[in-house]
């Protein structure tokens, strides 16, 4: 807080005093800095992003265990909707569009044997993000889960666990 302070006198100081563009530009460094050191301190240091995978084979065919898992987690087709809202014709669509685009959401979909859809996962900033994989397997469907976050209490093992066994009681549809 005292370096806050101190590079803000020294700031104030220097544009009344008046002084040259390289002057400024380092004063300009400086202030970057501590901003960049106050945010590193304020978020713990360097936002890293960790996954826990899952993977299970469920007795139920990709298609169905596909349409039951896009339906529980509101998986959407962002490119079509982002198709759709450029095509409109109103301005206000395309900023819809580009704030879509900015989400990563993730659908893919070959009918009968492969489904991958993905997207941000809860209110967190940055977002923790679920990426669920179905691929055909006999009679069965082979899913694979990836969780990310940015936060270790996310991915402790009680909560992460809970995830994974919800999203297999929703494939087999013990949950709705």
């Amino acid at each position: 807080m005292k370096r806050t302070l101190a590079m803000l006198t020294v700031c104030s100081a220097a544009l009344l005093g008046g002084c040259s563009t390289q002057e400024l530009s380092e004063m300009n460094q400086t202030v970057s800095d501590v901003s960049s050191d106050l945010t590193s301190f304020l978020t713990g240091g360097r936002i890293v992003r960790e996954d826990r995978k899952y993977d299970v084979l469920v007795p139920v065919d990709v298609d169905t265990a596909a349409a039951r898992l896009r339906r529980y987690y509101n998986f959407e087709d962002v490119d079509a909707k982002i198709v759709a809202l450029k095509n409109s014709g109103r301005d206000s669509d395309s900023w819809k569009a580009t704030a879509l685009a900015g989400q990563e959401a993730v659908w893919e979909a070959a009918p009968g044997s492969f489904y991958k859809m993905g997207k941000n996962y809860g209110d967190l900033n940055p977002p923790n993000r679920i990426v669920i994989e179905l691929e055909k397997n006999g009679a069965g469907s082979m899913v694979y889960v990836t969780y990310s976050s940015s936060y270790r209490p996310q991915l402790n093992e009680q909560g992460v666990s809970e995830l994974f066994q919800t999203v297999h009681d929703v494939a087999v549809g013990k949950v709705r």
